[in-house]
This record gives C-alpha cells, structure tokens and sequence, in this order.
C-alpha cells in the first residue's frame, strides 16, 4: 500500500511539474511583471487599511485572470486532447492539477505583494490579502468557465476582463459581488465571490471533461 501510495504521489507531483514548466511558466511571469508594474501605477507606500486595498483589489487580483484562464489552453489543439485523451490519467484529474497550481501561485504572489507593502509602511492585513486572493480566484473562475463553454482562450480572457471594467461603472450595485468592496470597508463580498469562484471552477472542469468526448 505504502509503495502504490507513493507511486501516485510522484505522479501527481510529475504532471504537475511538467504542465507547470509548458504551460503555466509564462502565465507566472506575466503575474510578477504585473506586480513590478503595480507601484508604477499607484500608490503602494505607508497607506491606510482602505486606500491599501486599492492596489490590492485593483491589481493584483488580475493576477487571478493570468493564472486560471489559461488551464484549458492545451486542450483546445485537437491533436493535444487526443493525445491526453488516450492517456491512462484522466483529463480531469490533470485539469485539477493544473488549478491546484495555479492558485497556490495566486495565494503566494499576493501574499508577496502584501509582505512588500507592509514593508513600506502600509497598513497591510490577512483580511485585505484574503479579500485580494477571493477576487483573483472570482476572476479567474470566470475566465475558465468560458473557456470551458467557448474553447476558446482568446475570449474567456475577455469574459473575466468585462466584468472587472463593470465594476468601475456599476461600482456598488452590484452589491455582494463588487470587486472592490474593501475600499468601502465591506469584506463580507469577499465570502460571495470566493465561493462562487470555486463552484465556477468545479462546474468548468465538469463541462470540460464532458466536452472531450466531442473535441
């Protein structure tokens, strides 16, 4: 038992490292240019616990957008989901693979960006980083799901990038699912839009999988 046990877990830790390195490297970099970018945009030193998470909501949450959307992506070659699809290891279990990645990649680039505003003086907490984690997870949740309706990586870009342009038009009318609510100092919208995005992400990886059979 203890050696099969072993044997799945070298598996799963062998697909991830391979998907990692041809299919998510680039969507990392992307992510941590967008954090070098972000104190060229705005404000990221000795602010207050509202005017902190305007960076936080604002922009590093759209590295959500960069990791998730792209989980799909291979898939989307004929030549590639016949190849995978002949495989013995499920498509599913790999897209899961994938989003387990992709979103601890999200937890540790805003945890990083909230570490470098705390030290330059910003009153930076778990909360603010939470709420920043919810809405990237909530975006990138949108962009695999249309990715799964559409198969088509182009426009499940599009989708999540939308709703995130709406937010600066509606602003609170959209109530429990504002992007930026912390900036108000509400967080229970956080809750909403973490839950939600997890069950966007579970219903996508469902679709896709029923999908292969037709790809």
């Amino acid at each position: 038992m203890e050696i099969i046990k072993s044997e799945g877990q070298f598996l799963v830790w062998e697909i991830a490292k391979i998907n990692f390195k041809h299919n998510a490297l680039l969507s990392a970099a992307v992510s941590a240019a967008l954090l070098l970018l972000t104190p060229v945009i705005v404000g990221t030193a000795n602010l207050d616990s509202l005017t902190s998470a305007v960076p936080l909501e604002m922009f590093v949450s759209l590295v959500g957008i960069v990791m998730l959307t792209p989980v799909f992506w291979p898939e989307q070659n004929a030549d590639i989901c016949d190849l995978v699809s002949s495989k013995y290891v499920s498509c599913m279990k790999i897209y899961f693979i994938r989003t387990i990645y992709s979103v601890i990649m999200i937890a540790v680039f805003v945890s990083l960006f909230s570490v470098y505003m705390g030290i330059r003086g910003c009153d930076v907490n778990l909360l603010l980083s939470a709420g920043a984690f919810a809405d990237a997870v909530f975006l990138g949740a949108l962009g695999m799901i249309t990715s799964s309706i559409c198969n088509n990586t182009v426009i499940a870009y599009m989708a999540p990038m939308i709703y995130y342009a709406l937010n600066y038009g509606a602003g609170g009318k959209l109530q429990n699912f504002y992007l930026f609510s912390m900036t108000t100092g509400l967080f229970e919208p956080k809750l909403w839009l973490f839950a939600t995005g997890v069950i966007l992400i579970i219903v996508s990886i469902m679709l896709r999988e029923i999908r292969k059979k037709f790809c």
